[in-house]
């Protein structure tokens, strides 16, 4: 086996974030911390941290400022998940993806640290120890990670030092893992603005009495369209940081975000929660001709929420993905579709392919443009169709 095929075994062996959907508990940062503390402190190395979490919006957020401070000539590492097509994705160093056989060095020093401790790290977690590790050794100044869960108790919330935070909107997405309630979600979620903070932004309006409370330090809240809320946020990071506002900030295309596959009508997005699904609706309604829908939802989201889209498409196919995730299943589609969508006016026809390169070879033979949606897994494999993924990991570009 290869260095790369063994560090992508001893992943696979790790528990995933999909543990905390399952128990339907919140995770820890003790791990980390230990882990961290016996490497000496690696997070606490760089200029700045930039943590940006949120229901939706923070990857984009984490791409521009990446982009600018790039083009700026200030040398960036960039924590995200989940991947979508190949795990290099979670680690960008200097605005590219993490070389594999430095993703492999740095993987395996957190497994060896790991020997040394009673107990393991998940699949999340030692990525993103991994992550940290490379941006330390690469010489990197900005450290830019996406919460990938919550906020308090997410991984990348550990790292200490000068930071800069900054909260998207507070969604409804992953409720169960916070008692169903959107408050002690706000109060997770305000865990980043932390005593280290020397800026935080957020463009929440409905639950601004809570993050003052609990954030320990000054919020500056981004006002004006959800459209826009992003572009906001990433300017006033990228301003903290570089001292000035004379730069362009350009439109980031990031894999399975609304992103239109090669030479076809196939639109990808990992949409997969109501508030999603709502930006998303005109984008949809735009759409000229016949419309077919391609959809898929892991079982700890709400399919739902699907209501609010469905009506727009003429056609769908509903399918699986088989991972780390349980996804809902072709019965249950049935079941539901007969109690919420059979009325959905317009929908010509739906059908059930449990295996999703299938459900796409249906909707290509059909004259209309098909849109992927609900989960990011489920956009990995489609996407895998049109690029290569060795290639990706290669080259170290999602774009190859």
């Amino acid at each position: 086996m290869s260095s790369f095929g063994e560090v992508i075994a001893w992943l696979d062996e790790l528990a995933s974030e999909a543990k905390f959907f399952r128990d339907a508990k919140l995770p820890s940062l003790d791990v980390v911390n230990l882990a961290l503390d016996k490497l000496g402190r690696p997070d606490t190395l760089f200029r700045y941290r930039v943590v940006v979490g949120g229901t939706a919006g923070k990857g984009t957020v984490c791409r521009m400022v990446e982009d600018v401070l790039q083009k700026q000539g200030i040398k960036t590492a960039c924590l995200m998940s989940p991947h979508v097509q190949v795990v290099t994705e979670r680690i960008r160093i200097g605005g590219k993806l993490i070389a594999k056989d430095i993703f492999a060095k740095s993987i395996f020093r957190i497994r060896d640290l790991f020997t040394q401790l009673p107990f393991s790290p998940t699949y999340y977690e030692a990525v993103v120890l991994a992550g940290i590790l490379s941006a330390c050794d690469s010489k990197t100044e900005i450290l830019i990670c996406e919460i990938g869960l919550g906020g308090r108790l997410d991984a990348v919330n550990a790292v200490r030092g000068k930071r800069i935070s900054a909260l998207t909107f507070i969604g409804k997405d992953h409720l169960e893992i916070f008692n169903n309630d959107q408050s002690f979600m706000a109060k997770e979620k305000a865990g980043i603005f932390t005593e280290d903070s020397v800026l935080n932004l957020s463009g929440e309006q409905r639950y601004c009495a809570i993050l003052n409370s609990e954030s320990q330090s000054p919020i500056h809240y981004i006002k004006g369209v959800k459209s826009k809320l992003n572009k906001r946020i990433s300017r006033n990071i990228c301003e903290k940081i570089i001292g000035h506002g004379n730069f362009v900030m350009e439109k980031i295309q990031i894999p399975a975000r609304w992103e239109k596959m090669p030479n076809s009508k196939i639109i990808l997005d990992g949409a997969h929660a109501i508030d999603r699904f709502q930006y998303l609706l005109p984008k949809i309604k735009r759409i000229p001709g016949k419309k077919i829908g391609i959809f898929g939802m892991a079982r700890n989201h709400n399919l739902e929420d699907f209501h609010e889209v469905l009506p727009c498409f003429d056609m769908v196919i509903w399918t699986e993905v088989q991972g780390d995730r349980e996804f809902w299943n072709m019965e249950e589609f049935a079941e539901l579709f007969e109690l919420l969508y059979s009325q959905a006016e317009g929908l010509e026809r739906v059908i059930y392919e449990e295996d999703p390169i299938k459900a796409l070879t249906i909707a290509r033979k059909l004259d209309g443009t098909v849109v992927v949606m609900g989960s990011f897994y489920l956009c990995g494999k489609i996407r895998a169709v049109f690029f290569d993924s060795d290639a990706i990991m290669e080259i170290q570009d999602e774009f190859v």
